[in-house]
């Protein structure tokens, strides 16, 4: 842009100058002739003359070159202002291509946007005409139930009232001490059973031979401990044996015995018949007099134990016990023994290892 601005002015400057030489030349084809005198005053009249006129010409020349100069001046000054509105209209053009970019992207965003809404929305109809489906089974299959559960609060309220008559029926029968299952049978005149495999009694036991006092507890549900302290006949040999020619007062010894057992409970029984069996070993003391000598002494032999019984179930926690045994003591024969007797069972579930 500024060479273009440059050679106008040239050009402007190339003709202001042929036009001044053609001016110059016309005035001088113009004017008279002017006859040449002779002499220094015509010449130095002649000089001024035509300086003059050249001064004239010049200033002319330079006001048309002032006025060209201030017309260039405000060509280029409409060129410059012409530029910096070319340069903002450009960048204002290049900030709106710009602007009109960035609306074209958000609008292939929204289309796209719009487009997947459109997706969801349709999907979201079908979920939904599928959730109007369910809900319309759900609803069939909420009044079946309620009518099912109708007919189920029904029998429970029937089974409740049924439940409290047997309940009153129970009570009752607690009371005059007998035994009703929840169907109303009368199982017999003992009160309620509690359940469980575990043996824990104590007891008195007695014999043609024997009489005893035992103790039991439960290690585990079917597995016992069991302890006998009593008196024993002495076996029929023993005296004879262990003292010749001895006459003895009495025939009968101490025992001390500890030992164990297995037991196992028919619950489904009345009673809840305990069948067990059960070995032991402890001391058997023998004490004697010798009438003739007056000798006294006591002599400990080993005992060992072994029997099988069983429990019933009397009243509450009272059992009856009976029990059939062997004896034997080192050197003498084996003595059969058989018991009877009460007991107190105060658990049939703790044990030691499996406690309730």
């Amino acid at each position: 842009m500024k060479k273009g601005v440059v050679i106008a002015v040239a050009l402007l400057l190339a003709l202001l100058a042929a036009a001044g030489i053609t001016i110059a030349t016309k005035q001088k084809e113009d004017s008279p002739p002017v006859r040449i005198i002779e002499g220094t005053m015509d010449n130095n009249t002649n000089t001024s003359i035509i300086a003059a006129a050249d001064n004239e010409i010049i200033k002319t020349q330079n006001a048309q070159i002032e006025e060209q100069r201030a017309k260039i001046e405000e060509l280029e000054r409409r060129m410059a202002q012409r530029d910096f509105d070319y340069s903002a209209l450009k960048a204002e053009k290049d900030k709106l291509e710009r602007r009109s970019r960035d609306l074209e992207e958000q609008n292939s965003w929204l289309r796209s946007r719009n487009n997947s809404l459109s997706n969801s929305e349709n999907k979201l109809k079908d979920d939904i005409a599928s959730l109007n489906a369910e809900l319309a089974r759900i609803s069939k299959e909420r009044e079946a139930d309620e009518a099912a559960y109708e007919e189920a609060l029904a029998k429970i309220e029937e089974y409740e009232a049924r439940n409290a008559v047997m309940q009153a029926e129970l009570e009752e029968a607690n009371k005059t001490g007998t035994r009703v299952t929840q169907d109303g049978r009368v199982l017999s005149t003992f009160k309620s059973i509690p359940y469980g495999q575990s043996r824990n009694i104590i007891g008195i036991k007695a014999g043609e031979t024997d009489i005893d006092l035992e103790a039991a507890f439960a290690l585990m549900p079917h597995w016992f401990l069991v302890t006998e302290i009593g008196v024993v006949d002495a076996p029929d040999d023993f005296v004879s044996t262990e003292f010749p020619g001895l006459t003895a007062d009495h025939a009968f010894m101490f025992t001390a015995l500890f030992g164990t057992g297995l037991n196992w409970r028919l619950e489904s029984l009345h009673g809840q018949p305990n069948f067990y069996i059960e070995t032991m070993l402890g001391p058997a003391m023998y004490r004697y007099i010798i009438k003739n000598t007056d000798e006294k002494g006591i002599n400990t032999y080993l005992l060992w134990r072994s029997a099988v019984g069983f429990d019933l179930t009397l009243y509450k926690n009272l059992q009856f016990t009976t029990e059939v045994g062997l004896d034997y003591i080192i050197n003498c024969e084996l003595t059969p023994r058989v018991t009877i007797g009460l007991q107190w069972n105060f658990s049939n579930s703790w044990s030691l290892f499996g406690r309730k």
